[in-house]
């Protein structure tokens, strides 16, 4: 039974959507050590949507949580998390939430916004890779 995981291929379509305006995008929450501005794109769920009669996974409900930070100003922060906005929606993504301003509380100096985004998805081939921004 493989599992349908999609977070790669999320992830490698946002670095490759917003490539022009940050250059720092990871996977993970850690931004003590990054460079600014910095991006992080975590799938925070991958629950089952629709099982077989053999119990294999068909579909899930992916959940993708983008944090975008900036050093310099919100406005900077509001510009990358709009061209992430923009990348999930041409993968077929829902924004559930934001991008939405949150205090940074390991680092108030930082502006940080945080949007969260949805959709079923029953294989990985379903997404297209982006080959250049604007994809």
């Amino acid at each position: 039974m493989a599992r349908i995981d999609v977070s790669n291929r999320v992830f490698t379509n946002v670095k490759t959507y917003i490539n022009d305006v940050c250059k720092n995008v990871s996977s993970g929450e850690d931004k003590s050590k990054a460079k600014f501005p910095a991006v992080s794109v975590i799938q925070i769920d991958d629950a089952d949507s629709s099982i077989d009669l053999e119990n294999s996974e068909n579909a899930v409900k992916s959940v993708i949580e983008i944090q975008c930070y900036s050093s310099d100003s919100i406005t900077e922060a509001k510009k990358i998390a709009n061209m992430c906005c923009d990348a999930m929606r041409k993968m077929g993504y829902v924004r559930a939430y934001g991008p939405q301003s949150i205090t940074n509380a390991a680092d108030t100096s930082l502006y940080r916004m945080v949007a969260r985004f949805n959709r079923i998805v029953t294989s990985v081939g379903e997404i297209e890779k982006f080959e250049t921004r604007g994809a």
